[in-house]
């Protein structure tokens, strides 16, 4: 199996996947997302292409008995799950949870000697029905392993959230402190002005009782010289 091939698919279907949210989180908010889709579309159609060559390729590698082919079927597995679980976000949410948490099984299926499809265990031997059982048990676990990946990464994500809610609470508190110091600081300004004012309140009534004395006096220089 072209193991090259392989890689660029993976790699592929991780990409899309941030895609993926990306659009439905547009359609959630009823965005237009129109990109997004058509992008979507012809990225799951080459998908589509390359599991189907690389299935081509395995079949042949089985007709021909192969030593051992489970490396290749195993990630031919876990390519099919990708794409499977990249169809099921762009469908129903219900099928996607069902689907992206392991309540439900895509349709492929590989096993030696066996084609690649849906199978009645009832027309198998007892050998193959073991080998059936290894490869769901098989990609059960590999699910397993996703999803303990996934819990890892958002326990990461909500640590981080953690601390940046800390240093927002700390810039928080920094900004209470500085508005209480800057609020007694005006209090105390106030004070002064209120001071300040007083002061010259009083002023002005000495100034005013002085300027009264003056008038007087003039008054009763000009009398006087009148009267002389």
């Amino acid at each position: 199996m072209d193991t090259k091939l392989a890689s660029r698919l993976e790699v592929l279907a991780d990409n899309t996947l941030s895609t993926v949210y990306e659009r439905n989180r547009l359609r959630d908010l009823n965005l237009n997302y129109d990109k997004y889709e058509a992008q979507i579309q012809k990225t799951l159609l080459q998908l589509r292409d390359g599991l189907k060559t690389l299935d081509q390729q395995l079949a042949v590698q089985e007709e021909a008995t192969v030593a051992d082919t489970k490396p290749d079927e195993d990630k031919l597995i876990q390519l099919q799950v990708k794409v499977e679980k990249l169809e099921a976000l762009m469908g129903d949410p219900d099928q996607a949870r069902e689907i992206l948490f392991g309540n439900k099984r895509g349709k492929t299926v590989r096993f030696s000697q066996v084609t690649p499809y849906e199978v009645d265990p009832s027309d198998l031997e007892n050998g193959q029905i073991l080998q059936l059982q290894q490869r769901i048990i098989d990609e059960q676990d590999s699910n397993l392993d996703q999803l303990s990946e996934t819990i890892r990464r958002q326990r990461e994500l909500g640590l981080m959230i953690g601390d940046e809610l800390d240093v927002h609470a700390q810039l928080i508190d920094e900004t209470h402190e500085m508005v209480n110091r800057t609020d007694d600081r005006l209090q105390r300004a106030r004070k002064k002005l209120n001071y300040v004012g007083r002061k010259v309140k009083d002023n002005r009534k000495y100034f005013s009782s002085i300027c009264i004395v003056v008038v007087l006096i003039l008054i009763f220089f000009v009398l006087l010289a009148l009267f002389r």
